[in-house]
């Protein structure tokens, strides 16, 4: 798996490459997690675009490390899951708990709602 990690407008994003399986492969994304979670990152947006496929173990990551931010007070967010990805999200009803966008300026936007109200 790969990660490439970028900001905008105070918002993490985290381009994740490939799948997400648990295991030694998914190490890279675990650390990214914790980083937030020990920097008290109040917005965190994971970019799925590029995620083919996650199995339970890699939905237990991604699960956790919105549980453990939210302990913080930062919030997690989804960005443009696939198709697949999309499904298992849709089949465990978890779409209906985590917000997940497909537009990349809203689940920004989403963050500051102070700042989304006045933003035409």
């Amino acid at each position: 798996m790969k990660l490439n990690r970028r900001e905008r407008d105070g918002v993490v994003i985290l381009g994740l490459e490939g799948k997400i399986l648990g295991g030694e492969e998914s190490e890279v994304l675990r650390r990214a997690i914790d980083r937030a979670v020990k920097e008290k990152t109040p917005a965190l947006l994971l970019d799925l675009r590029s995620v083919p496929w996650l199995n339970s173990s890699g939905l237990g990551i991604l699960l956790s490390g919105y549980l453990r931010l939210k302990e913080e007070g930062g919030e997690l967010k989804f960005l443009r899951p696939e198709e697949r990805v999309r499904g298992i999200l849709a089949t465990t009803k978890l779409i209906h708990v985590l917000e997940v966008f497909d537009d990349e300026e809203k689940a920004v936007r989403s963050f500051d709602r102070r700042g989304s109200e006045s933003v035409p």
